[in-house]
């Protein structure tokens, strides 16, 4: 029972590993392909929400027909996949302090709204507005929690990043209170992103290093076994 249960989360943790690094890649490729697929885009005109639609344009989820559709699955697919890397973040022990535990429910949390801005595009006005704040702000608690709960941690090299990584996602907030074309716009929504994004990307390796060396500690030990039986 207790291998089979090992070998789960050996599994779990390899499969959320994969999620983290995939998590960033996959979103910022359809951002990629929504922004080549929309012409009108500006960087320092638009927010990225505007390649999902405009409040009351039709249809919700395709206002701008293929690029809006690339957008919002693009951002659900992330924040799915950002899930299941906090899950596997929770259970593998890195952030085992209370601190660390608030830090990946938040980021659990916000994952889960990134997923709500795909559900609910900019076309649903106020609710899709709600999601979008909530997202930038839950993105600093989450690594203010993390960052915290990496201080007594095993992986305490991790501390300095996650803290560099809040410090750069903090830089936002000034651009998001100046106005366009300075500011409030794409450009400042990407710092925040890219934080979290390198974060996930940095962690998800971490995730599958852990489970790989598992994987290898397990195997090394049914060699040892094995060969002690054709010992005796």
């Amino acid at each position: 029972m207790h291998e089979r249960m090992t070998s789960k989360r050996i599994v779990s943790l390899k499969m959320a590993g994969m999620c983290g690094i995939l998590a960033p890649i996959i979103a910022f490729i359809c951002i990629g392909l929504a922004v080549l697929l929309s012409p009108w885009f500006s960087w320092t005109d638009n927010y990225l929400s505007d390649l999902g639609g405009s409040p009351g344009d039709r249809p919700i989820w395709a206002a701008h027909g293929i690029a809006s559709i690339l957008f919002n699955c693009g951002l659900v697919t992330a924040g799915a996949l950002g899930v299941y890397l906090g899950l596997g973040l929770r259970i593998s022990g890195i952030f085992s302090t209370s601190m660390g535990n608030i830090g990946t429910l938040v980021f659990i949390l916000d994952a889960c709204v990134l997923i709500g801005i795909g559900v609910f595009p900019e076309t649903t006005g106020t609710l899709h507005t709600f999601f979008s704040i909530a997202f930038f702000i839950l993105v600093g608690l989450a690594l203010v929690f993390l960052g915290m709960g990496l201080i007594k941690s095993s992986e305490k090299n991790f501390f300095w990043l996650t803290i560099a990584l809040l410090v750069f996602g903090l830089t936002s907030i000034p651009l998001f209170l100046t106005p366009k074309p300075w500011g409030s716009n794409a450009i400042a929504e990407m710092i925040p992103i890219v934080s979290i994004a390198i974060f996930s990307i940095v962690f998800g390796i971490r995730l599958f290093y852990m489970a790989s060396m598992g994987e290898g500690e397990k195997g090394g030990g049914t060699g040892l076994r094995n060969r002690g039986q054709q010992g005796k």
